[in-house]
């Protein structure tokens, strides 16, 4: 493995969002390799083995909760960070159900997301 803090991969249909939040983890010393749709994050899943995902909820070709789920069936150890616009109590309810670690409902801060993302990687022991 690299010498970094660990490996994420982030997918949001918002170009812009994808690009500043891969660009921040980056630069606080994580691997992170970004996807657009849900099936683009599938993929990347299976071939980097993240630490962690950071998928929004609503995507094309598959949205978050279903990758979320998916991932979930055969891989019970990755962190999984769901992003939505969404600020419906329900859109949350699904999202964890489905088996994800945390919410973070858009728009968030940097500091918030990376304490997020510390606070997940802390379970992992780092």
């Amino acid at each position: 493995m690299t010498d970094t803090k660990g490996k994420i991969v982030i997918a949001d249909d918002e170009v812009d969002i994808t690009r500043i939040v891969k660009r921040m983890l980056e630069l606080e010393g994580y691997t992170v390799w970004a996807a657009n749709d849900g099936q683009a994050a599938l993929d990347l899943y299976r071939q980097h083995k993240p630490d962690l995902l950071i998928l929004d909820v609503s995507m094309p070709v598959k949205d978050g909760v279903a990758v979320c789920g998916e991932v979930r069936e055969t891989d019970n150890q990755i962190l999984l960070l769901m992003l939505t616009g969404q600020k419906k109590e329900q859109d949350k309810v699904i999202g964890l159900g489905a088996g994800a670690d945390d919410y973070l409902t858009k728009p968030f801060g940097e500091k918030e997301l990376m304490a997020r993302v510390r606070s997940l990687f802390r379970r992992l022991g780092r």
